[in-house]
C-alpha cells in the first residue's frame, strides 16, 4: 500500500493539527481528541499517525501549528456559524472568544508554503465554508446544521480511525457517516465532503504503513 491521490504527502507519516475551542466551556471537546486518540493507537498504522493537539486555539495556536506542525490534516472543533470560527481569546475566565472570520481561516490554509492535504470542521454549520476552503486546499470536511457533542465525537473517532486503518478519505468519511446512522444518530446526514478541483477523495489515501513493517493485508 502506498500514499496516493492528489493530496497525499509523506511517506514517513500523517500530521494532524487538532485544534479546539470551547472558551464558554460547553462543549467536550477534549472527549473528541481523547477518543480520537484512543481510536487511533487502536488502528493498523498508529506508528504513523502524529495529532498535535492545540486546546483552548487562538489564532496564534493556529498559524505557529502550520508553521511549526507543517500538517497534513488540519482540524477544528468548536463552535461556528455561516461567517466565523470560534477560536479561543487566550482569557483565564470564561468568555465569548475571538471570532475568527472564515475568509482569515482560508487565506492562513493557502499562506503556508505547504497547505493541508485536508481540513476538517467539526462544528456547527460549516458546510458554509468548505467551497472557499477546497479553493486552497484539495479536500474539506464540514457539518450542514448543527450537531451535538456525541455525534461530533462519534464521526471524529471513526474518521481518524478509518484514516489511521489505511482507508481512503471517502472510505473514512463514509464509514465515519455510517457510525452515526448505526448508531441512531439523526445528524448521520450532516457531515459533508467537498473536493477541489482535480482531487479523488476516493484515490487519496494519507496513512501508509510504516516502511519497516509489512502491510497486514499482504501476510
Amino acid at each position: 500500500m502506498a500514499v496516493t491521490g492528489p493530496g497525499a504527502r509523506r511517506p514517513d507519516g500523517l500530521r494532524v493539527l487538532y485544534l479546539t475551542a470551547s472558551p464558554r466551556g460547553d462543549l467536550r471537546v477534549d472527549e473528541e481528541v481523547r477518543r480520537v486518540q484512543k481510536a487511533v493507537r487502536a488502528a493498523v498504522h498508529r506508528d504513523a499517525v502524529h495529532i498535535e493537539h492545540q486546546p483552548a486555539a487562538t489564532l496564534d495556536d493556529l498559524l505557529d501549528g502550520l508553521t511549526r506542525v507543517v500538517p497534513d490534516v488540519v482540524a477544528f472543533s468548536g463552535h461556528a456559524d455561516e461567517h466565523s470560527l470560534g477560536l479561543d481569546s487566550g482569557a483565564d475566565t470564561p468568555n465569548p472568544g475571538h471570532r475568527l472570520p472564515v475568509r482569515v481561516f482560508v487565506q492562513a490554509m493557502g499562506a503556508v508554503d505547504r497547505p493541508p492535504s485536508l481540513v476538517v470542521l467539526n462544528a456547527c454549520r460549516s458546510e458554509a465554508h468548505l467551497a472557499e476552503l477546497v479553493r486552497v486546499v484539495p479536500l474539506a470536511v464540514g457539518m450542514r446544521g448543527g450537531i451535538g457533542d456525541e455525534a461530533a465525537i462519534g464521526f471524529a473517532a471513526r474518521f481518524y480511525a478509518a484514516l489511521t486503518d489505511g482507508q481512503s478519505v471517502q472510505a473514512a468519511y463514509r464509514l465515519a457517516r455510517l457510525q452515526l446512522e448505526g448508531s441512531g444518530m439523526p445528524e448521520a446526514d450532516l457531515p459533508v465532503l467537498a473536493r477541489g478541483a482535480g482531487a479523488d477523495p476516493a484515490a487519496t489515501t494519507l496513512v501508509p504503513p510504516h516502511p519497516s513493517k509489512p502491510d497486514p493485508a499482504l501476510a
